[in-house]
C-alpha cells in the first residue's frame, strides 16, 4: 500500500443569500465658516440653507459611513457642531427624504489655524496671534499662512465622520503631530524652510486619522481619513504641492507598515502593525487628480497604483461631463474623463477635477457599485450641488473574509490513525472542513467534527475515518450574515 499523502487547500467565500454590504462616502461639504464658533451657531436651528442641501444629498445617497471634509472643529466643545448637524439636519427629513441616524460620530482635531511660531510663508513676519473678529482678509491670510495648516482660527476646515457602525475610539490613531522631516525621503522644498522650522513643521495640514470601525463582531475596517493641502497657493518652490504629495504618500507608507511612522500617542508602526492583508478604506478630499491639475509627481497615483489598493472602480456622474462642456475654459484642455470629476473649480484657472476619492483595500471587500452625486442640470435635485464646490463620492462594498486573518497558523498532523487539523479562528466566521480524494469533488458529509475554543480563538478538527491512499482537506470560511 502506498503511504498516506495529505494536502490542505484553503478557500474563503461569502454567503450569496444576504451579503453584508456597506455604503461609504466622502464629501467636502464646504461647511467651514469664517469665524470660530460660527458653524455651531449656524447649525443651532434647522434653517441654514447650505446645511439643508448637504443633508438632503446625504439622505438621498444614504451612506452607512461618511467623511465630511471642511467641517470646523472647536477644541472647547468638539461635539457641538457635529451633533447639531446630525440632530437638526441629518435626523430631520429634508424635502420628504427619510431621515438618517448615525449613533457613532467623530470630530477630528486639526492643524489648521494652529500657530507655528514661525514665518512659514517667508514674508518677513511670523504671525502668532489669532486675528480678532472683523480683521481684514489680508490679516487673516497672513496669520493662516504661518500656521501648521492654513486657517483663520484653530480647527477651521477640519472634518467629521458619521457611522451607523461602532467606532472603536480606544483603537483610534491620529497623526496630527507627526513631523514632515520624520518621513524618509520627504520632498520638502530644498532651502525653503529653516532647520528650526523643520524641527516643528507638521506633515498633516489637518490631520491623518485611522478610525477602526466594527461592522459586525470580529469584522472591522480601518477608515483612513484626511484632507491634504491643495497643491497651490504657493510659489516656484511648490511647497504646498510637495506637502500634498507627502500627505498622500503617508497613507501609502502606512498601509505598507513603514517602520518610521509614530502616532500622536507614541505608538509605532503602520496599519495593524504588520497584520497581513488589512481591510481598509482611504478616503477624503485628497486634492489630487490622477491626470490633470497641479499635483506634484502625480501624487494620487502613489495610492491608486499601490499593490494593496483596489482602484479599479471609477465613480462617475452624468453631470460632470455636461458641466465640463458647458463651462469650457480649462476643462477643454483636460485629459481625464469628466464623468469622474468630483469638483467644480474656477474654469479660467483650474477647471473641474477628480480630487475626492474612496479607495478600498483589495482584501476584505468586493466593490459592487459607486457614483458621484452630480445630476444633470435638468434634474430637480441639481440645485443641491450648489452647497459646495465639491461633489459627494460614494461606493458600495461587500465584505469578504480575509483569509490570512480568519484561517491562521494552519497545521495538519497524524496522530495514530487520526488526521488532526488546527487553525486560528476569527469571530463572525462560519467554518466548514471539506475533503477530497482527487481535488475535483469535495465533500462535507459525513461531517468531520470541529471543536472550537472561543477563548483561544482556535479550532481543531479530527478525521478518524479510514483514509484512502490519499486525502486532501480544505477549510471553507464564510462570513456570517
Amino acid at each position: 500500500m502506498r503511504p498516506l499523502v495529505w494536502l490542505v487547500c484553503l478557500f474563503a467565500t461569502v454567503a450569496h443569500a444576504a451579503p453584508l454590504q456597506v455604503r461609504v462616502a466622502t464629501y467636502n461639504a464646504s461647511l467651514n465658516r469664517s469665524a470660530d464658533g460660527q458653524l455651531a451657531t449656524d447649525l443651532n436651528v434647522g434653517t441654514n440653507t447650505q446645511a439643508r442641501r448637504v443633508a438632503e444629498i446625504l439622505q438621498r445617497v444614504r451612506p452607512d459611513i461618511v467623511l465630511i471634509n471642511e467641517f470646523d472643529y472647536d477644541a472647547a466643545n468638539p461635539s457641538l457642531a457635529r451633533d447639531r448637524f446630525h440632530n437638526n439636519y441629518l435626523a430631520v427629513s429634508q424635502n420628504g427624504q427619510t431621515p438618517l441616524n448615525y449613533p457613532y460620530r467623530y470630530a477630528a482635531p486639526s492643524n489648521t489655524g494652529v500657530a507655528s511660531g514661525f514665518d512659514l510663508d517667508n514674508n518677513g513676519f511670523a504671525n502668532t496671534t489669532v486675528p480678532a473678529p472683523g480683521s481684514s482678509t489680508a490679516v487673516k491670510d497672513n496669520y493662516g499662512d504661518d500656521c501648521f495648516g492654513f486657517g483663520w482660527f484653530p480647527g477651521q476646515y477640519s472634518f467629521v465622520v458619521y457611522s451607523i457602525y461602532p467606532i472603536d475610539t480606544a483603537a483610534t490613531r491620529t497623526f496630527q503631530l507627526f513631523k514632515w522631516q520624520s518621513m524618509p525621503g520627504a520632498v520638502i522644498p530644498p532651502g525653503y524652510y529653516t532647520a528650526a522650522e523643520l524641527g516643528v513643521f507638521r506633515l498633516s495640514s489637518k490631520n491623518h486619522v485611522d478610525l477602526r470601525i466594527e461592522v459586525k463582531p470580529g469584522q472591522v475596517l480601518d477608515l483612513l481619513a484626511s484632507h491634504p493641502t491643495p497643491p497651490s497657493f504657493d510659489g516656484a518652490e511648490d511647497r504646498n504641492g510637495r506637502r500634498n504629495h507627502d500627505e498622500i504618500r503617508f497613507w501609502a507608507d502606512y498601509i505598507s507598515n513603514a517602520a518610521y511612522i509614530t502616532d500622536d500617542a507614541g505608538g509605532a508602526g503602520g496599519l495593524n502593525n504588520g497584520l497581513r492583508d488589512p481591510r481598509f478604506i482611504i478616503l477624503g478630499d485628497l486634492n489630487a487628480d490622477p491626470v490633470d491639475g497641479d499635483s506634484f509627481q502625480s501624487a494620487i497615483n502613489q495610492l491608486r497604483n499601490h499593490p494593496l489598493v483596489n482602484a479599479s472602480a471609477n465613480p462617475s456622474s452624468l453631470g460632470g461631463p455636461q458641466q465640463s462642456t458647458l463651462q469650457g475654459g480649462r476643462n477643454t484642455t483636460h485629459q481625464g474623463d469628466p464623468a469622474f470629476d468630483t469638483s467644480d473649480f474656477n474654469d479660467a484657472s483650474v477647471g473641474n477635477l477628480r480630487v475626492d476619492h474612496v479607495l478600498p483595500s483589495k482584501s476584505g471587500f468586493t466593490v459592487t457599485g459607486s457614483g458621484v452625486f452630480w445630476p444633470l442640470n435638468s434634474d430637480p435635485t441639481f440645485s443641491l450641488v450648489s452647497a459646495s464646490d465639491h461633489r459627494l463620492v460614494w461606493m458600495d462594498l461587500t465584505l469578504t473574509p480575509v483569509l490570512s486573518q480568519c484561517v491562521r497558523d494552519l497545521t495538519i498532523t497524524r496522530q495514530g490513525s487520526d488526521i488532526v487539523i488546527t487553525w486560528g479562528t476569527q469571530a463572525g466566521i462560519t467554518y466548514l472542513l471539506e475533503y477530497s480524494s482527487d481535488l475535483v469533488s469535495w465533500n462535507s458529509a459525513p461531517a468531520i467534527p470541529i471543536v472550537f475554543n472561543a477563548a483561544a480563538q482556535a479550532a481543531t478538527a479530527t478525521d478518524s475515518a479510514t483514509p484512502p491512499d490519499r486525502k486532501f482537506y480544505r477549510v471553507r470560511a464564510t462570513l456570517e450574515q
